[in-house]
């Protein structure tokens, strides 16, 4: 064991002197950085997340008795929101809720429902009065459960009973005061929700008897009518879906025309009149199925035909007697006479079509648009007519397509009433924003990773490269010394040989020239020798 521990402290010595002073500091550099950061952290993440125990606010009197309990349990706990909330550590909160309920902490202040169950002794104006102070107490706590109060205050004023009939009936009034949260605006469905809540809680409480404040005296007035028309969010709505509509065209037509002319060289403006009322309609519509005809379909057919031809009374009596005298109107002799009588009657029943529609207009309706559209010509020059023409034969497209209903039927002198195209020279660039272009904040975010990520490799291939040079250096230059020493024969110098000194011309440039190929040549002529 000893061996294989003092074999890896050989490897690590000789590794560890391989690297340069420069490299050494690094190392411990980096080794003590990261060692701190995982020590901090372990410390962060070892601190518990504190979490309150209760959402609503708690009085002094009550934290203080919760304070006391935690303390005698040892459980750590902290104190927040002007005194009013308490945080325990997140994994301890629920068994602590649990235990301080079985000790009926925390108490609720004022009359809990709990007391009707012994009414014994107890008058008729003392159980009125604990009646009274439960049911403010309990549409307190309704309250509060509403989104952006903290708490509430409710003061209500029952009528007296009474056993005689009065002309003017007794009602209930109502006074609340809510705490709203900082920052947070109740909107109109909030505060209807508000009055709903108190009168349908209260006996013989109308909506009219009921008075809610915020805690600045600011009275939270119920809306009549529909409480979603006419409110701030409707109106921010419909901005919203004018301001996308704009958009989406405006983006559209700078993508075609900049896409031709250049993205730099257009720039679109578009504005739009919008109806967002809504309407809903009935048709009962009744038409024949032959609308050529304008006949329906027949379902029955009746003739009936009468004839009388002979001597006495027609059918209906002789006229001018009897039931059918007229003054001053010489009747025919009772006995009758020839006479002749026909009748002729003809019933025909048609079916047509009976058609009911329930008809809801589209939410909201494009009534008007204007498209404005800067267009820079050339650098010296002008754009030519039949650009100009091409272009506003986009224009006016959009403009048919967007005002179907209105615009189908317009000629193109209509059209141009709504168009606008100036060719001008730019003075300034407009950012026209472009979902397909990202935007500069990413940009340099995308940039800076992609520059420290070279970075990091750069630096990795270096240090690699220096490592596997040095190493590579350590182990030729202890093997090329001694062959070069014993390569200084004296040979070479004192021989005057023609041909020797042409041989040590050569190898004399051979070294300075290719230093690699000449350390090979001497190690041949070493091994052969």
């Amino acid at each position: 064991m000893n061996e294989r521990l003092a074999v890896y402290k050989d490897r690590f010595t000789s590794k560890w002197n391989q690297f340069s002073k420069k490299q050494k500091w690094m190392i411990i550099g980096i080794s003590l950085f990261l060692l701190i950061s995982l020590g901090l952290y372990i410390y962060i993440a070892s601190q518990p997340v504190y979490k309150p125990l209760y959402n609503q606010r708690l009085s002094e009197q009550e934290i203080g008795t919760i304070k006391q309990e935690l303390e005698a349990s040892q459980i750590p706990y902290r104190i927040t929101g002007n005194g009013t909330s308490i945080e325990v550590p997140e994994k301890m909160a629920q068994d602590v809720i649990v235990d301080l309920a079985a000790q009926g902490i925390p108490s609720q202040a004022g009359i809990n429902a709990e007391i009707f169950s012994s009414t014994l002794g107890v008058t008729d104006r003392q159980f009125d009065v604990m009646k009274k102070e439960a049911l403010q107490q309990e549409l307190r706590k309704m309250l509060e459960r509403v989104k952006g109060v903290r708490s509430a205050q409710v003061m209500i004023t029952l009528p007296q009973e009474s056993v005689w009939v009065t002309e003017t009936p007794d009602t209930a009034t109502a006074s609340v005061i809510v705490d709203v949260e900082p920052g947070t605006t109740l909107d109109q469905k909030q505060i209807n929700s508000l009055y709903l809540l108190v009168s349908r809680s209260v006996p013989k409480l109308p909506m009219d008897a009921i008075a809610i404040t915020d805690q600045y005296s600011n009275p939270l007035e119920r809306s009549e009518g529909n409480e979603n028309e006419g409110t701030l969010s409707s109106f921010k709505q419909q901005e919203t879906i004018k301001a996308d509509v704009e958009k989406k065209i405006q983006q559209n037509l700078y993508n075609l025309l900049g896409t031709i002319m250049g993205r730099d060289k257009v720039i679109v403006h578009t504005f739009i009149k919008m109806n967002f009322d809504k309407e809903n309609r009935v048709e009962n519509i009744v038409e024949a199925p032959d609308k050529e005809n304008n006949e329906g379909l027949i379902i029955s057919s009746q003739k009936l035909s009468k004839a009388f031809s002979g001597q006495g009374q027609p059918p209906g009596g002789i006229a001018g007697t009897n039931n059918n005298a007229v003054p001053n109107y010489p009747g025919a002799t009772p006995q009758g006479s020839n006479s002749q009588y026909e009748e002729l009657n003809d019933t025909i029943n048609r079916e047509v079509n009976r058609i009911t529609r329930n008809v809801t207009s589209s939410p909201y309706k494009i009534e008007d648009i204007t498209i404005n559209v800067g267009v820079e010509p050339p650098a010296g020059g002008t754009l030519d007519a039949a650009t100009l023409e091409s272009i506003k034969q986009v224009l006016r497209n959009v403009v048919r397509v967007t005002l179907s209903d209105q615009a189908s039927d317009l000629a193109d002198a209509e059209l141009d009433k709504h168009i606008s195209v100036l060719p001008r020279q730019f003075s300034g660039k407009a950012e026209i924003e472009d979902s397909s272009v990202l935007s500069p904040a990413v940009l340099w975010t995308v940039g800076g990773i992609a520059v420290l990520a070279l970075a990091a490799v750069a630096f990795l291939v270096y240090r690699r490269r220096s490592q596997a040079k040095q190493q590579q250096e350590e182990e030729e230059f202890p093997d090329l010394l001694t062959p070069l020493n014993a390569a200084e024969i004296p040979d070479l110098i004192y021989q005057e040989d023609g041909d020797q000194a042409v041989v040590r011309k050569q190898l004399e440039k051979l070294a300075r020239s290719k230093p690699d190929e000449f350390v090979v040549l001497l190690r041949t002529w070493l091994a052969e020798d």
